[in-house]
C-alpha cells in the first residue's frame, strides 16, 4: 500500500543519533512497520512525540518562535 501524501507538506531536517538509535531505526525499517528506511521511521517517531507534545502542552509555544526562517 503506497504512503499517504503529507497534507501539511514536508521539510527536510538533519538531526544526528546515537549509534544504538541508529540501529534501532534501521531494525524498524528492516521490518517495513514504520517506514522503508531509517529516515521515514525516524521522520514518524518526530511526528508522533511532537503531536503528542501539542496534544499535551508542557510549555507555551509563541507563533513565530524557533520557526526555520524566521527572524
Amino acid at each position: 500500500m503506497p504512503k499517504a501524501a503529507n497534507a501539511s507538506g514536508s521539510a527536510v531536517i538533519r538531526v544526528t543519533v546515537s549509534t544504538q538509535s541508529a540501529a534501532l531505526l534501521d531494525a524498524l525499517a528492516a521490518k517495513g512497520i514504520y517506514g522503508r528506511n531509517a529516515a521515514e521511521v525516524a521522520g514518524r517517531f518526530v511526528d508522533r512525540a511532537l503531536q503528542e507534545f501539542v496534544d499535551t502542552p508542557r510549555l507555551p509555544l509563541s507563533s513565530g518562535r524557533g520557526r526555520r526562517g524566521s527572524t
